[in-house]
């Protein structure tokens, strides 16, 4: 969750930041290519976007459905309700053997 937090503050701030190139008063022309600059950096990394957000949703799910043993040795059923999970997660359906 820290992960998530510290990536949106830079994003907030790197908006901030061109907010305020953006708004302040400069000839046009500077301002143009100052637009068009910002656009060839953003278009390439319209692609991580997807990625990244693939990536921590696989996290998340990893972390939910982990083997969680109540002692320090698990269980039959334990371990079943983790191999049920994983067989879902890939959508295997069917009993446990």
């Amino acid at each position: 969750m820290a992960l998530q937090w510290m990536i949106l503050t830079y994003v907030v701030a790197a908006e901030a930041a061109l907010a305020l190139l953006l708004t302040f008063p400069s000839p046009k022309l500077l301002k143009n290519r100052f637009v068009s600059l910002i656009s060839l950096i953003l278009q390439p990394t319209l692609f991580i976007v997807p990625f990244a957000g693939f990536q921590l949703l696989d996290i998340y799910w990893k972390n939910e459905h982990r083997l969680m043993c109540t002692s320090d040795i698990c269980t039959a059923a334990e371990r079943d309700r983790y191999e049920k999970s994983l067989l879902l997660k890939w959508g295997i359906g069917g009993k446990v053997q």
